[in-house]
């Protein structure tokens, strides 16, 4: 490893890692540090002690790290004096006034966080200067600055590969294939740094059906991603180590590795040789097993001399748990934005969010998010596409993605997880409920409804209902008014998909239901989001509405629904307040199906 490479552009920040959170020599004190102000202690655990926790606890938290001399989240050590006087609730407004804090090479604090700590800190005296640069609502996820002592090392990478002073977009791949005699769990990933002055970026997969050949090709031309291969790791200008806290990604005996490295020689340096790659840590299999599982869309345009933000959706079949994640754009990205959205909710809660992109400053984030089945991950990017052509997703430095590279356990079966446009789905996937019936058949046709206005739903004449399972053939929804106090709904361009069926037998009933809603205001804002609906329990159809003793889900009470029968047509109705100021009635009509 050359070291005189490693203060090169993006990896500048990784000499902070070890020093960036401790203090400087000669720290600085206000002049009346102690002297007047007497931050509210009750303000600190409500407000300020969640916001020094989430930006800078990783160096400052109760475990200290990285050279940080004392904690922040511990009001007896903030307001005490110490030897030279000063406090250090004081220094708080003081560095993040003066950029000293958080580090160089970190992003900014989001400007309404700044203020709040800073006008606390100083009681109002101080006041916090608008960000420039990357700003991120996140934690950045700090590995240690060296790997764990005592476990074996594997490094795969180039070795003196030329890269010509007329390269701009060029993608190597070198495959190898080492001694793994038993499965082991990767700690950690460490970037073995050669020339970064032609490094746009790496990618580590794994290649257990061993589709890439041994040695080094070209990416594109040849066989670049190998069906059946697994991401394990991804390095872009400002990315550091990545070490698992505990557990890791698991290696098998007879795994090829396939190194991905994209070259860039922009300034034309002739005769420059790279042996850059990638340095893995192997550990006992013990612990939490994770997987890595690119989220975004991975299919969009962004027009000439314009912005355009574009949106995906991922949803989780299993509960998994998220533990860090690294964003990753191009050079004409401004904004990143990810959103949970829990199943069968309308509203979404950030993940992590960052204005300012630097392509130069890619980053792991702190994510410890938690999703049930049936949740959803929402990514969303915004460009700003200042010259005279279109850009397209692409491979290439003048081409754009939109990922979130997430470490997530259990291992996620899928390398990319992309269904389209997450504010305008156009299907929606069916996957029976804990409440249908075992054997049930999964390929129930898509469904697409409308909504509309009306101050009662239709009524439904109850009759007897035969045995038999039931398809869902429409979806109504009727809203009692389309002013709302978020906003006025569009009708035009609010829909439903759904996918589901019924089972009805001796007297029994049992609903399975998949669906997405879609709401559009007339104003542009979009919400919606997924929903399922599983239920079974006795059913009378002697009268209209009924109430369901219901015995699935278990300990899940009564339901009371509004059912009629035309002829081969079931048709349910709910009543539901998921919009505000106004009642909705959704109908969901089912046909039965001949029995074979």
């Amino acid at each position: 490893m050359r070291t005189r490479d490693l203060v090169r552009g993006g990896a500048l920040w990784l000499a902070f890692w070890t020093t960036g959170c401790g203090e400087p020599v000669d720290p600085p004190v206000a002049a009346d540090a102690g002297a007047e102000c007497a931050p509210d202690r009750a303000v600190f655990e409500s407000d300020i002690r969640p916001r020094l926790e989430n930006y800078c606890g990783s160096c400052h938290g109760e475990t200290l790290q990285y050279g940080a001399p004392a904690s922040l989240l511990d009001p007896e050590t903030l307001f005490s004096q110490r030897a030279d006087g000063s406090r250090l609730v004081d220094l708080i407004a003081d560095r993040i006034v003066d950029g000293s804090m958080p580090p160089v090479g970190m992003p900014r604090l989001p400007d309404a966080d700044a203020q709040a700590l800073v006008a606390w800190a100083s009681c109002g005296a101080q006041t916090a200067p608008a960000a420039t640069g990357l700003r991120a609502t996140a934690p950045v996820f700090l590995s240690p600055g060296r790997g764990p002592e005592g476990l074996a090392t594997i490094d795969l990478g180039a070795t003196e590969h030329p890269v010509g002073a007329d390269v701009r977009d060029a993608y190597r791949c070198f495959v190898f294939e080492p001694s793994i005699t038993e499965d082991r769990f990767v700690r950690r990933f460490e970037m073995i740094y050669d020339e970064t002055r032609v490094l746009h970026h790496l990618v580590l997969l794994r290649d257990p059906e061993k589709n890439a050949p041994l040695g080094e090709f070209d990416c594109i031309d040849g066989t670049g991603m190998p069906a059946g291969s697994e991401y394990l790791y991804a390095w872009a200008p400002g990315t550091g180590a990545f070490q698992f806290p505990e557990g890791g990604l698991r290696v098998r005996p007879g795994d090829r590795f396939l190194v991905q490295i994209h070259y860039n020689n922009g300034a034309a340096i002739p005769d420059v040789r790279d042996s850059s790659g990638v340095r893995l840590y192997l550990d006992a299999p013990v612990g939490t097993e994770y997987g890595m599982i690119a989220v975004g869309p991975l299919d969009f345009e962004v027009p000439a001399r314009g912005t355009a933000t574009v949106a995906s959706r991922c949803t989780f079949d299993t509960a998994s748990t998220v533990l860090a994640g690294m964003p990753h754009m191009h050079e004409i990205g401004s904004a990143f934005l990810q959103e949970t959205q829990r199943a069968g909710a309308m509203r979404r809660a950030p993940v992590v969010r960052l204005d300012g992109w630097s392509f130069e400053t890619q980053l792991f984030y702190e994510l410890p998010v938690t999703l049930a089945p049936g949740d959803s991950l929402v990514t969303s990017c915004t460009f700003e596409n200042p010259g005279s052509e279109t850009v397209r997703t692409g491979p290439r430095t003048s081409d754009e993605m939109c990922f979130n590279f997430m470490y997530v356990t259990p291992p996620p079966t899928t390398r990319y997880c992309d269904e389209g446009d997450a504010a305008r789905p156009t299907d929606v996937r069916y996957v029976p409920g804990e409440c249908a019936p075992m054997g049930v058949p999964t390929d129930v046709p898509l469904v697409r409804g409308a909504w509309s206005v009306a101050s009662a739903p239709p009524m439904l004449t109850a009759a007897p209902v035969p045995d038999g399972r039931w398809q869902l053939e429409a979806i109504s929804f009727f809203v009692s008014t389309d002013a709302t106090p978020v906003g006025r709904i569009d009708l035009s361009n609010t829909y439903v998909l759904g996918r589901g069926q019924i089972v009805t037998s001796a007297g029994r009933i049992a609903v399975d239901v998949d669906s997405t809603t879609v709401l559009q205001s007339t104003d542009g804002a979009s919400f919606g989001g997924a929903r399922e609906i599983t239920f079974a329990g006795p059913f009378d159809d002697a009268a209209t509405p009924a109430v369901v003793a219901l015995d699935c889900p278990a300990s899940a009470g009564d339901n009371t629904f509004d059912w009629g029968l035309d002829g081969d047509r079931l048709t349910l109705g709910f009543t539901s307040t998921m919009v505000p100021g106004a009642t909705l009635w959704p109908r969901y009509t089912f046909v039965r199906v001949p029995t074979p």
